[in-house]
């Protein structure tokens, strides 16, 4: 999935970045050294786990632990989903970045609360309500064509932290935002952060059915 790819890119980074070096990817989990899989896909993971330990952890919970497998330990990040894998590295990259012990390494992680949303206050202007940090990340200008860098940026930030929503434009909406023309530019950035397990979502202006929908209320 992409968001397979996602992680693997992020370990791309980690390893050549944290490490100087790079890795071999593998296609036999009997002589890898790490291992990053859903149980269905891996005859270890599968040994390892019961179905209570699966089910602790929920659809975006990460089990990270170290096994010793063929006579040499392996470290094993498992989930029930792409996007708890995708959460389990971002958790091993942390551990290598504070230089943590991986050979006895054995815990688990899940989210308490299902949305963990950041909002922003930004216009369609890109100027940002009660900004102070400059214009708005968002190029409204230059979507759909292009696709800034800085947005896939955006999402991996927001994943290594466990951010799984976002609300783009400012609660004091403008009702433009519901257009054919913002909402194609609006798909692009949802596209680009889907991989990264983040969602979209917009501030509606409560007179829409009335100023862009052609209805005489808005009265729900």
């Amino acid at each position: 999935s992409e968001t397979i790819g996602a992680i693997r890119h992020e370990l791309d980074l980690a390893v050549s970045g944290l490490l100087g070096k790079d890795y071999t990817l593998l296609h036999s989990e009997n002589s890898a050294s790490l291992i990053i899989s859903k149980p269905e896909n891996s005859a270890l993971v599968r040994s390892l786990l019961t179905d209570n330990d699966l089910s602790a952890i929920g659809p975006e919970g990460y089990i990270l632990k170290t096994v010793q497998h063929e006579n040499k330990p392996t470290l094993i990040i498992t989930a029930n989903t792409d996007i708890g894998l995708l959460y389990g590295t971002f958790a091993l990259i942390r551990k290598m970045q504070t230089l943590r012990d991986l050979r006895t390494i054995n815990n688990s992680s899940a989210p308490k609360v299902m949305l963990r949303m950041a909002n922003h206050w930004d216009n369609l202007n890109r100027i940002v309500e009660r900004g102070y940090a400059g214009l708005s990340l968002w190029d409204w200008g230059t979507l759909p064509n292009y696709r800034n860098p800085r947005y896939t940026d955006y999402a991996r930030f927001s994943a290594s932290i466990g951010i799984n929503g976002v609300a783009i434009n400012n609660v004091n909406a403008n009702p433009r935002i519901l257009t054919d023309q913002f909402l194609e530019k609006v798909a692009v950035l949802a596209e680009m952060f889907r991989p990264y397990g983040v969602k979209v979502y917009l501030s509606v202006f409560f007179n829409a059915p009335v100023s862009i929908g052609g209805l005489e209320t808005a009265d729900p």
